[in-house]
C-alpha cells in the first residue's frame, strides 16, 4: 500500500484548496482525472449544477421556528399568526417527510461543479452475468471552517442536532397554545418562554452551518484528499500502473515581443521561472531550398491560358548545370613547423584561425613532407614488387623450400611427462562399502525352512522397540501392533484463532516446517543414520536466529504481498471509481452521479470513503437526520470481516444527526455504506477545522483503509 502515501503526499502537494464553485475545484478534478488515467481506464468529468444555497434549508427553518415562537407571544394578532405558521412549518415539513412527500428546499443561484469517473470493466474467467457492481466513492472538494467544531459546545453538536426534529414539534404545540386565549396568560407566558428554549437545539448548528459559508477554507488534507488517496490505492490495486503519481506538464505560453516583464513576478503561472540572461541568442541556421518538382506543358498550353500577348516569343532553354568546387591543391609544409588554417564561410566576415600540428596535416593525405631535399610521398603505395616479377616465374608450378629447422629435445628428463597423481579422499573409498549390507541387521535367507528364525517386515520397517514374534506371519499384524508415528499436537489449530489472511499464511508455513521436521526425525529414527548428510531437521546456519529476526517481513509488507497476488476475484467486478464534487451543496456530486447513471448502477454495493487519514476508523450503522436509512448489513459485514483479517481496527458508529454522500444513495434503495473517522466528540476527524493538514494525518491508516475495501471487493 506504499501507493497510498504516494498519492496521499502527491495531492497535498498539488491541491491547495478546492471549494466548491471555483476554478480551484476544476483543477482538482483534472489532477485527479490524470491519476485515474495512468491506470489504463479511461476517467471522465461530468459537470452538473446545483443551487449555490442547497444546504441551509434546515438553518433557515430553523430561524423562522424561533423568529415565529417570538412573534406568537406578542399579542397583536396579525404577528401572532404569521409567528404561528413561521413555528410550525418545521414540524410540518418533518411530518411531510415521514409519508415521503416534503418538497426539496433549493433556492440560490446555480452553481457550476463537476465529479470524476473512472470505469473498469469485469474481466478474468470469474466474470459471470450477475457479477456484483460496486461504487467507490471520496469527495474531493475542500470544506469551510466551523467554528463550532473547535469551540467548547462541539461535544454537544450531535445531540443538539439529534434533538433538533422533536423540539420542532415541542415548538408547534407551545405555538398552538399561544392561540387558546381562554387559558390562563401565565400558563402561556410559561408556555411562551419553553417553546423559546425548544427552538435553541435547532439554532446551535444552523449558526454554524451560515457562519461556514462565509468562513475561510481548510487544507482538507483529512476530509478530502486521504479519502481520495485511499481510492486511488484501491484503482492500483485492481488496475496497477507501477509508477509513481506524476503530473501532467502544464504548457508555458510564448512572451510577446516587446513584453519585457520578468516571469518570475507572475505567481501561479508556472511552477519553475528561470531565466538565463547571458546565454547568446542562437543563429538562425539558413534554410536551403528544395526543389520544385512540376510539370512542364509546351507553348501551346502556355499560349492558351492568355496571358501573354501573341506577339511574344517563348523558348525554353535548359539551365546550365551547377559547377562543383575544384579540389584544393595540395600544399607543401616543412617537417618542422606549423602552418595557420584561415577557414571562411560564405555570408560572414569572420575569419578563425588556428594553428595545426604536422600530424593533423599528414593525415589529410593532402600534403608531403620535403626532408633533406628529397620529396616522399605519403598517399600512394609501392607497387614496385608487383611489377619486378621474372618473366620465366610459374606460379603453379612447385617451387623449392628451404627445409624446415626442428628445435632439440630439452635437456629436462621429465619434459614430456607428468608426475601427478590424483588422491583418492576417504570419502571415495568409501563410496564401495555403501551397497554391502548391513552386518548388524538380523537378516533371514528366504530359502530357509526354519520356522522359529526371526522375520523382519521389509517394506515399512518397525520402531526398534516392536519385536515380530517368529510364529506369527507378517499379515496377522494388525495396525494396533504397528507403532504410532509421532504427529503433531491436533490442537495446533486451536492454538491459533486469529481466521485471518496473515494467520492462515503463517500457520501453513508453520505446520509446513513441523510437518517436514517430524517427518525427518521418523526418517532418522525408523532408518538410522548411518553417515553422509544429517537429516533436513537437524541443519541449521550459524546466526539463524539473528538474521531470521532481522530479515522478518512485517505485517504490513506481508499485507502488500498478498493484495498484490492478480487472483480473479478480484478483477471479476464492474467497478466505479468515482470522485465527488460539490459535496457542500448538500451533496449534489452523489444526487448527480445516481442520476445519471442509475440503470448501469442497479443493484450495486456502493462505499463511501470520508476522513478515513485520522480519528477512529468506524462504519455507519445508520445516517440522516430525516428519514433515517440503515447501512446495508451484507455490506457492513464482509467490511468487518476484512479488517479483522487485516487486523484493522474498525468499530460502528450510529450517524443519525447529519447526511454523508452515501445517504442519498440510501434514500435511492441502492446498498450503501460510509467508512470515516470519527474523533472523542463523535465528529468526522479533523474535519471543518485548522488542524487539517498534513502533519495530523496517517498515511498508514489510509492505506490500510484502501487494503480493507481491496479485500471486500474481492470478497464480494
Amino acid at each position: 500500500m506504499a501507493m497510498t502515501h504516494d498519492y496521499l503526499d502527491f495531492l497535498d502537494e498539488r491541491i491547495d484548496i478546492s471549494p466548491t464553485n471555483s476554478e480551484e475545484e476544476l483543477q482538482a478534478a483534472e489532477v485527479i482525472s490524470d491519476l485515474m488515467g495512468q491506470h489504463n481506464v479511461e476517467a471522465s468529468i461530468e459537470e452538473f449544477e446545483a443551487p449555490s444555497l442547497s444546504g441551509l434549508d434546515r438553518a433557515v427553518l430553523a430561524i423562522a421556528c424561533l423568529l415565529g415562537i417570538v412573534l406568537v407571544g406578542t399579542g397583536v394578532f396579525p404577528l401572532t399568526l404569521i409567528g404561528f405558521l413561521l413555528a410550525i412549518a418545521p414540524a410540518a415539513l418533518s411530518v411531510l417527510r415521514l409519508f415521503g412527500r416534503a418538497p426539496r428546499l433549493a433556492f440560490g443561484p446555480s452553481a457550476q461543479s463537476q465529479n470524476v469517473v473512472a470505469v473498469h470493466r469485469a474481466t478474468g474467467p470469474l466474470v459471470t452475468k450477475g457479477s456484483r457492481t460496486i461504487v467507490v466513492a471520496a469527495h474531493y472538494d475542500s470544506p469551510r471552517e466551523n467554528f463550532l467544531y473547535t469551540s467548547p459546545v462541539a461535544p454537544y453538536l450531535t445531540l443538539a442536532s439529534r434533538l433538533s426534529v422533536p423540539c420542532s414539534f415541542a415548538v408547534a404545540v407551545c405555538a398552538l397554545i399561544q392561540l387558546l386565549g381562554f387559558l390562563p396568560a401565565p400558563f402561556r407566558i410559561v408556555v411562551w418562554i419553553v417553546g423559546i428554549l425548544a427552538s435553541l437545539p435547532a439554532m446551535l448548528p444552523a449558526v454554524g452551518a451560515i457562519a461556514e459559508r462565509t468562513a475561510p477554507c481548510t487544507e482538507g488534507t483529512n476530509d478530502n484528499k486521504a479519502a481520495v488517496a485511499a481510492l486511488l490505492g484501491i484503482l492500483e490495486n485492481v488496475r496497477p500502473s507501477g509508477a509513481k503519481p506524476k503530473a501532467r506538464p502544464i504548457p508555458v505560453p510564448a512572451k510577446p515581443e516587446g513584453d519585457e516583464t520578468d516571469e518570475a513576478d507572475v505567481a501561479g503561472e508556472t511552477d519553475v521561472a528561470q531565466r538565463v540572461d547571458d546565454a547568446p541568442a542562437p543563429a538562425p541556421s539558413p534554410v536551403e531550398a528544395e526543389p520544385v518538382v512540376g510539370v512542364r506543358h509546351g507553348a501551346e498550353v502556355l499560349r492558351s491560358l492568355g496571358i501573354l500577348p501573341e506577339t511574344c516569343e517563348i523558348d525554353y532553354v535548359t539551365p546550365p548545370a551547377p559547377a562543383k568546387p575544384e579540389p584544393a591543391a595540395a600544399t607543401s609544409v616543412p617537417a618542422d613547423e606549423t602552418a595557420p588554417i584561415e577557414a571562411s564561410a560564405e555570408g560572414t566576415d569572420e575569419v578563425a584561425e588556428a594553428e595545426t600540428t604536422r600530424e593533423d596535416l599528414l593525415s589529410t593525405g593532402r600534403f608531403r613532407l620535403d626532408m633533406d631535399e628529397e620529396s616522399r610521398g605519403v598517399g600512394e603505395k609501392d607497387a614496385s614488387g608487383l611489377s619486378a616479377i621474372d618473366e620465366g616465374f610459374d606460379p603453379d608450378a612447385t617451387q623449392p623450400a628451404a627445409p624446415l629447422e626442428r628445435p632439440d629435445a630439452p635437456s629436462d628428463p621429465e619434459w614430456g611427462k607428468t608426475s601427478y597423481r590424483p588422491q583418492l579422499s576417504s570419502v571415495a573409498r568409501r563410496a564401495s562399502l555403501f551397497d554391502l549390507p548391513d552386518p548388524s541387521a538380523n537378516e533371514v535367507d528366504p530359502f530357509a525352512t526354519d520356522p522359529n528364525a526371526t522375520r523382519v517386515q521389509p517394506s515399512a520397517p518397525a520402531s526398534p522397540d516392536v519385536v515380530v514374534p517368529a510364529d506369527q506371519p507378517l499379515d496377522t499384524i494388525s495396525a494396533q501392533d504397528e507403532p504410532e508415528e509421532q504427529d503433531a499436537p491436533s490442537d495446533k489449530k486451536s492454538k491459533n484463532p486469529v481466521r485471518s489472511l496473515l494467520g492462515r499464511l503463517r500457520g501453513k508455513a508453520a505446520q509446513a516446517d513441523e510437518s517436514d521436521e517430524g517427518a525427518d526425525e521418523r526418517s532418522g529414527r525408523r532408518r538410522g543414520w548411518r553417515g553422509g548428510a544429517a537429516a533436513r531437521g537437524g541443519l541449521r546456519l550459524v546466526g539463524e536466529d539473528d538474521q531470521a529476526d532481522e530479515e522478518a517481513p512485517t505485517d504490513e509488507e506481508l499485507r502488500d504481498a498478498v493484495l498484490a497476488l492478480g487472483d480473479d476475484e478480484l478483477i471479476a467486478h464492474d467497478i466505479w471509481f468515482v470522485a465527488l464534487g460539490g459535496s457542500a451543496l448538500d451533496h449534489a456530486g452523489m444526487r448527480s452521479f445516481l442520476a445519471r447513471h442509475r440503470s448501469e448502477i442497479r443493484g450495486c454495493f456502493v462505499v463511501n470513503l470520508d476522513c478515513v487519514g485520522a480519528g477512529r476508523l468506524v462504519t455507519l450503522k445508520n445516517e440522516g437526520l430525516e428519514e433515517t436509512r440503515r447501512a446495508d448489513r451484507r455490506l457492513t459485514r464482509l467490511l468487518s470481516g476484512a479488517a479483522a483479517d487485516l487486523h484493522v481496527e474498525l468499530g460502528q458508529e450510529t450517524h443519525d444527526w447529519a447526511d454523508t454522500d452515501a445517504t442519498p444513495a440510501m434514500r435511492s434503495s441502492l446498498r450503501a455504506v460510509t467508512v470515516m473517522g470519527l474523533d472523542d466528540n463523535g465528529l468526522p476527524a479533523l474535519s471543518r477545522t485548522p488542524e487539517d493538514t498534513m502533519e495530523n494525518v496517517s498515511g498508514d491508516q489510509a492505506a490500510q483503509v484502501a487494503a480493507v475495501v481491496t479485500e471486500m471487493i474481492r470478497r464480494s
